[in-house]
């Protein structure tokens, strides 16, 4: 056999065995280099060359070294390639609400790797966009992914995808196939991940979503070599021994909640994790009974090697409004007030940044429990934390509420930050469901101590349907409350535009530094660089820079093949910046957001010219 028929059948066969093993490869691909099993320093580094977790580091601050791309030449910026997440054959994964297309990529050595909307694993070349290897998702019978994924996490040679049929993949860095699978629930109870894994110190860690499906949040870690699980943390107490059970109605009067949608960070000094749970479920609190309700509507810190609970903060107390802290929590150092503080700081729903010593738990600059309005029917808490510092998004609902009638009769009580509503007595408030910041993560530069928002205005009028109706239905519904729907041909509601902010929170202060309003909601996530900017997409279909201490816009995109409702990502390969995005289109931007469905699969990468340097 000649040596030229043998290098044809070894290529035969290695293309044979990638498409057993899940993996599509093109004819001589490029070997990615696999990642090391991580160190702590690297892991904690703000990223550079390389981009090497969903956030950037597991400290989530999303914030780049990276110059080459600064404020003076960034209005260069152009199209470097566009590649298209499509496998033929095979369409986009579609929900009630539309399309999710809210990953972001990690980038390593000139390869990135990032999920499509149907949750298949794309390794592509950094610098052309070329596709080196896709690993096919493969689910049971019945199955359909219509959730949202929200990125891949790599280490040790493998990058690993926490799925929305409740398991993890390993998947083989460098050629693509699945070295293991777990599936962890029951994705028919409701359970699901949404997001990313954080690698650290050999595991992987991640919450459940699901919990607006009925299903009680679970936290996990697992061994990343094997996926064997190595801890568990109930996010909502389950059995009298769980800390927490006690804050709960003792009729039990809730069916799950408390689920995680984002990243989990890591002190590797503390050795702690810290998560964000979301709300308790029914919405409503006519059927709940009192009680704070833990650790629903809580930032959490667990021991990274146990699980163990070592504090918590919750932000809303017996939350009717769907106040979740969705926002990936970061970690800063800064120093305030002439001290060194080692902060950790959560963007809420509610328009706050609550901002805590990660080691206590305790407030920094300060939140005290403060009275707020009551309902005795939907067993509203008597207080609720509010920072000191100024809201970065509106917290009033409009008076133009008046003009309308709800369901239950009477008038609509008008308020403003947990303005209570019940079976009998409509509430209007602000901020709504939506929030004032929701899963789009948020970025931190150490150099302006500022957290970068991707923000926006929004509000709510709700009723809570009567006890002996709720009815919670298959896979998550707001079927607990109610709004007001006009007639078709019907005047517009305060509830049906949605406005959007970018704002610049000073952590010294918990005030605004700057803010920049947009006519849409801001619904994509951003990444700062030592650049001094701030990227961040547009539902129309750009890509946004902004001076990060100013907040003037330097440059913006041309329009792309699809809403930018992905948050961006920086890198070097081959000597050269790169900006990247995903633009997919969000269905959550298109309902509430004020624009016309606008859905794609591409990824976009943006760098300078030749000789555009500065």
């Amino acid at each position: 056999m000649t040596l030229r028929r043998l290098l044809v059948l070894v290529t035969v066969i290695g293309a044979g065995l990638a498409v057993v093993f899940g993996a599509s490869a093109r004819q001589n691909p490029a070997a990615p280099t696999p990642a090391p099993a991580w160190s702590n320093d690297q892991l904690t580094a703000l990223p550079g060359d390389d981009w090497i977790a969903a956030h950037g580091n597991i400290m989530n601050q999303r914030h780049s070294t990276l110059t080459e791309i600064n404020r003076d030449n960034v209005k260069n910026l152009k199209i470097a390639w566009r590649t298209k997440l499509v496998i033929p054959g095979v369409k986009a994964a579609v929900g009630a609400l539309g399309t999710f297309a809210e990953s972001s990529p990690v980038a390593y050595q000139g390869t990135l790797y990032m999920p499509d909307s149907n949750n298949n694993v794309w390794a592509m070349d950094a610098t052309t966009g070329e596709r080196i290897w896709v690993n096919r998702s493969k689910y049971a019978k019945g199955f359909v992914p219509v959730f949202p994924n929200r990125g891949v996490t790599i280490a040790d040679g493998k990058v690993y995808l926490a799925d929305s049929d409740a398991s993890i993949r390993a998947i083989d860095q460098a050629t693509g196939r699945t070295v293991w699978k777990h599936t962890y629930f029951d994705w028919k109870q409701g359970y699901y991940f949404t997001a990313p894994v954080t690698y650290y110190r050999g595991l992987l860690i991640t919450g459940t979503s699901g919990g607006d499906s009925g299903a009680p949040a679970r936290v996990i870690a697992v061994n990343a070599k094997t996926g064997k699980r190595v801890w568990t943390f109930n996010a909502i107490p389950t059995k009298k021994s769980d800390p927490g059970y006690s804050s709960w109605p003792l009729h039990r009067a809730w069916v799950g909640g408390g689920a995680i949608w984002n990243v989990a960070t890591v002190d590797p000094a503390l050795n702690n994790v810290y998560l964000q749970v979301g709300n308790p479920v029914p919405y409503e609190g006519v059927t709940r009974g009192p009680g704070k309700e833990l650790f629903t509507e809580s930032v959490v810190a667990l021991s990274a090697t146990t699980g163990k609970l070592k504090w918590y903060f919750q932000e809303t107390h017996h939350d009717i409004w769907d106040y979740d802290p969705t926002n990936s929590n970061i970690l800063f150092d800064l120093t305030i007030n002439g001290k060194m503080r080692h902060g950790i700081a959560n963007a809420g729903k509610t328009g706050w940044v609550y901002i805590l010593d990660r080691q206590t738990g305790k407030p920094i600059i300060g939140i005290p429990e403060k009275r707020v309005p009551q309902d005795p029917k939907s067993h509203t808490y008597p207080t609720q934390p509010i920072p000191v510092g100024e809201p970065f998004a509106n917290q009033c609902a409009s008076p133009a509420w008046k003009n309308f009638k709800p369901k239950v009769g009477g008038t609509y009580r008008i308020g403003c930050l947990y303005t209570p509503y019940s079976d009998v007595r409509a509430g209007a408030f602000a901020p709504a469901a939506l929030g004032g910041a929701n899963w789009p993560p948020s970025s931190y530069d150490p150099s302006t101590g500022y957290m970068y928002i991707c923000s926006k205005d929004s509000q709510s009028a709700w009723t809570a349907i009567p006890a002996d109706k709720v009815k919670l239905k298959k896979l998550g519904d707001f079927s607990q409350v109610e709004g007001l729907t006009p007639a078709a041909k019907g005047p517009r509601t305060p509830d049906q535009t949605t406005t959007g902010r970018v704002v610049a929170m000073n952590l010294r202060t918990n005030r605004i530094a700057w803010q920049v309003k947009w006519p849409d909601m801001c619904y994509s996530g951003v990444a700062s660089t030592d650049g001094g900017l701030l990227f961040v997409g547009r539902n129309q279909g750009q890509l946004m820079a902004y001076d990060s201490k100013t907040g003037k816009q330097l440059w913006q995109s041309p329009k792309l093949a699809a809403g930018v409702n992905a948050p961006p990502v920086t890198y070097m390969a081959n000597g050269k910046q790169y900006v990247v995005v995903f633009a997919g289109g969000n269905g959550i931007a298109t309902a509430f957001g004020g624009v016309k469905p606008f859905y794609g699969n591409s990824v976009y990468a943006f760098s300078l010219p030749t000789g555009a340097n500065g």
